[in-house]
């Protein structure tokens, strides 16, 4: 395919990049939880106002939805970052750390939020060489299921233009720098929560027969679990079934009335959900009933599995290899049990999350420590505006 970076585009691309990086520290100092993301969305829509780019009202709340018409037909192509910090506390002693205790952009949501705004100036200034439109999405609420999922179910793939294909960019720790990643198929796992509230009958620490000890029973259930993944469920179809949370009793000899344990669920096959429901349900039940115990057992039915189309992904690594050269792009990824609600996106328009490498030994995401890494802005900027470039002849 032909280059789809043009030297006036990539002088473009490194006009912007010292604003680029200094809209991404403005994003991680100023972190805001989902549904929040007001300030985040009044510095967004300041950015794209005034020039070619189309701005919807919000669809659901804090999202910003824009469209540039290129000046050659062409296909639609989406392009997503996500808007949202996570509740934890910034550790990354960063002069740009989170200014707000208790919220930090320690998913990156900072970089996809400032690179895609450069992608929008860059593409905006090369507009007549754009064949086709260009739909701008930056969705609140990405990293507890909301955002993506509502979008989608107000009708944003229903716009006119409709988007032909749809991407998605997501730094990534442990990959090399730069490196782009998109391998055909599952890429992130099915997200389910649930909660189990195990009810026995509270007595004294030194006289376990007079109680019904939902400890003991709740432990039992626990270990059950465990037994679906090892013994019910084929070994070459990953699921992790993870209790996270425990909470029993407020005092060493006081057997309590009452152990609630929580935890979440992670699946690739979209038809394992009602399977490992029915079987957590079922092992739960023969634990309690063994210890005389009653129980019930909330099943919080979350993200689904995330599948990368294959002509989305044979595309983008045309571009990617033609912008940046074949070693730009690797296959070498396996699947993430982490979980991505651009599955809504990709449920109804064929597309694929790339991930961009942050290096090697860079912070894992969710870690309080984790910082995006600024070296990698210039590739993510210069991905995304090659993917909206180059997408009708790759």
């Amino acid at each position: 395919m032909n280059h789809p970076l043009s030297d006036k585009v990539r002088a473009r691309i490194q006009e912007i990049l010292p604003e680029t990086m200094e809209l991404r520290h403005r994003f991680h100092g100023d972190p805001e939880l989902k549904f929040e993301e007001y300030g985040t969305m009044r510095q967004i829509r300041d950015f794209l106002s005034g020039g070619k780019i189309e701005l919807l009202d919000p669809i659901i709340g804090t999202d910003t939805v824009g469209l540039l018409r290129g000046g050659k037909s062409g296909p639609t192509v989406l392009l997503r970052a996500d808007m949202d910090a996570l509740p934890l506390t910034d550790a990354s002693g960063k002069p740009w750390s989170s200014k707000c205790p208790g919220k930090a952009h320690a998913c990156g949501h900072d970089g996809h939020m400032a690179m895609l705004l450069a992608a929008a100036r860059v593409l905006e200034q090369s507009a007549d060489e754009l064949s086709g439109n260009i739909r701008f999405v930056f969705e609140p609420a990405e990293e507890e299921i909301g955002g993506g999922k509502a979008l989608v179910g107000k009708g944003l793939l229903e716009l006119e233009p409709r988007p032909d294909v749809a991407f998605a960019l997501h730094g990534w720790s442990g990959i090399p720098l730069g490196v782009v990643s998109g391998a055909y198929g599952a890429a992130m796992a099915a997200s389910d929560n649930f909660v189990v509230r195990v009810a026995g009958r509270g007595g004294h620490g030194g006289m376990p027969h007079k109680a019904a000890d939902p400890v003991i029973a709740g432990v039992q259930a626990i270990y059950a679990l465990q037994t679906i993944v090892s013994r019910a469920v084929d070994p070459l179809d990953p699921v992790v079934i993870s209790v996270c949370k425990i909470s029993a009793g407020n005092s060493r000899n006081v057997i309590p009335a009452e152990l609630v344990f929580e935890g979440t669920v992670r699946y690739f096959r979209k038809d394992l959900r009602a399977f490992i429901r029915e079987k957590m349900d079922s092992a739960i039940a023969g634990a309690c009933a063994a210890g005389g115990c009653a129980y019930t057992f909330d099943f919080i039915e979350g993200y689904i599995p995330l599948y990368n189309d294959k002509m989305a992904v044979s595309k983008a690594r045309s571009i990617v290899s033609a912008a940046f050269g074949g070693e730009a792009w690797t296959d070498d990824q396996p699947p993430s049990m982490g979980s991505e609600d651009f599955a809504y996106y990709l449920e109804k328009v064929p597309g694929c999350l790339l991930r961009l490498g942050l290096g090697e030994t860079w912070p894992s995401l969710h870690n309080p420590g984790f910082d995006f890494n600024d070296e990698t802005l210039e590739r993510g900027v210069s991905l995304l505006v090659a993917l909206a470039l180059g997408y009708e002849s790759a």
